[in-house]
Parts: C-alpha cells; structure tokens; sequence
C-alpha cells in the first residue's frame, strides 16, 4: 500500500475521532446542565423542607412564623430581624432562581414551581424588607418581574388556614 494511502486512511480516522470527541463532550456538556439544574432544585426543595418541618416540629417557631403575615406591626425588634433574615434567606434563593431562569438555566416545569411560590410569598411584610436590601444585587428585569409581581395568592392562602373562629 502506497504511503499516499496510509495518509488518507490515517486522515479519515482522525476526522471521525474528532467527529466521536465532539459527540462525547455534547453529551458530557448536556449531562453537567441536568446536575446544574438538579442541583438547583434539590437547593429549593431543601429550603422548603427545612421551613416545612420547622412549621410542624416547633411550636415557637410556627407560631412567629404565622405572626409574620398576621401581626408584622406588632412584632418587637427581634421578631422582626427574624423575619428579615428569614426573608433574605428565601428570597436571595429565588430571586438567583429567576436570574438563572432568565439566562436559559432554569426548565418551564421548574419556573412554574417557582412562580407560584413566588406568588405565595411575594408580599410578606418580611420579604418586601428583605427586598428592600437585596434589591441592588439583582439585574432591573429581575427586579421588574418581582415587582410586577401578581400575589393575589397571598389572601387565598391566609384564608385556607383560617380556623373557623378566625372568620366569624
């Protein structure tokens, strides 16, 4: 076989293992954005469940944490501080959530979960304080959207967990 052939066969074996090499890295590539997005929502679910379980397992902490909404004009100084630090903690999680949804990183299943957290809590007194801090950190579409925000849910909840006594 000619040496002129080698080089040809030898070059058709190198294009089809660069060919084989951009495959692998597209599908590496596409494998580290589903653990990226996985990650991010075992983060939220984290979260949630940490405030989930602290509302059943502590009876002090529910019972702030309902005064929150109800009564956030009478809460002293550190009640208060509380509930901003708790609001920070939430909101910086989903405001970087709608950043990242913003830049592609988030999927339509998960953005519509976020959403209507979003709108559950978006007007908590002690989230509005917390997003009065954080707010510079955040892009203006991310602030836009925040602000523009629909929490008409916000009622509906505090109504589902009304007692019967409370509605008289």
């Amino acid at each position: 076989m000619p040496l002129q052939e080698i080089y040809y066969i030898a070059e058709m074996i190198v294009g089809i293992a660069v060919i084989v090499s951009i495959v692998f890295v597209a599908v590496e590539l596409r494998q580290n954005t589903y653990m990226l997005r996985k990650s991010q929502s075992d983060q939220r679910r984290l979260h949630f469940n940490w405030l989930y379980e602290a509302n059943c397992t502590d009876p002090e902490f529910r019972a702030w944490h309902r005064r929150l909404d109800a009564d956030w004009d009478k809460l002293d100084e550190d009640e208060r501080y509380r509930g901003l630090n708790l609001g920070m903690r939430s909101l910086r999680l989903y405001l970087d959530e709608v950043t990242d949804y913003f830049d592609g990183q988030l999927s339509k299943s998960e953005w519509r979960i976020l959403q209507r957290n979003m709108e559950m809590v978006a007007r908590k007194p002690n989230i509005q304080l917390a997003y009065s801090v954080i707010k510079p950190a955040y892009s203006e579409k991310v602030q836009r959207w925040f602000e523009n925000l629909d929490s008409t849910v916000d009622s509906f909840l505090a109504n589902a967990v009304k007692t019967p006594t409370d509605q008289t």
